[in-house]
């Protein structure tokens, strides 16, 4: 099975507990499984354990969580996020099987990936994020990148480019 994935590159990692605790409201869902090492204690942490992550991301770290459903927009299942940061900056990547934007629906899954995207756009502009990647896992490389999330002008047309 092909997965998607969602990247925020260079996200501020001041702004992380925000997004993670405020906006998505992590600490509210179900998970599957999770792990962070604390660099400070030097221990592995669950994300129940996880009380301020800017703290156990530094000054450099990664950590992941494996969710049984996330409101990006839209409802995905199944979603990875893979957080890795250096001392300021850090990519978050989300990661979950496709089916859960390209369904066999034509019009469904063209109203959720709109739903999607725009969604992301106002995330962007609310965390000052450089770029919001979105692709065939892995996303970063040009032949599976979908939509980038940065100077497009047009979002409709290119959610038009991917459908057809």
């Amino acid at each position: 099975m092909e997965n998607l994935e969602i990247i925020f590159t260079d996200f501020n990692k001041g702004k992380i507990d925000k997004l993670i605790y405020e906006e998505l409201k992590l600490s509210t869902l179900k998970l599957k499984s999770s792990h962070f090492y604390d660099n400070i204690s030097e221990k592995d942490l669950d994300f129940s354990e996880v009380k301020n992550i800017e703290e156990v991301l530094s000054p450099k770290g990664t950590g992941n969580i494996f969710l049984e459903e996330l409101k990006l927009g839209i409802l995905l299942k199944n979603v990875v996020i893979v957080f890795s940061f250096d001392e300021q900056y850090g990519d978050i990547v989300f990661n979950f099987p496709k089916n859960e934007i390209l369904t066999d629906e034509t019009h469904d899954h063209k109203l959720r990936l709109k739903q999607l995207v725009y969604f992301l756009v106002n995330l962007k502009k609310n965390y000052d994020i450089p770029k919001i990647i979105i692709g065939y896992e892995p996303a970063t490389d040009k032949d599976t990148l979908l939509i980038e999330i940065n100077k497009v002008a047009n979002y409709d047309e290119e959610i038009e480019k991917i459908l057809s």
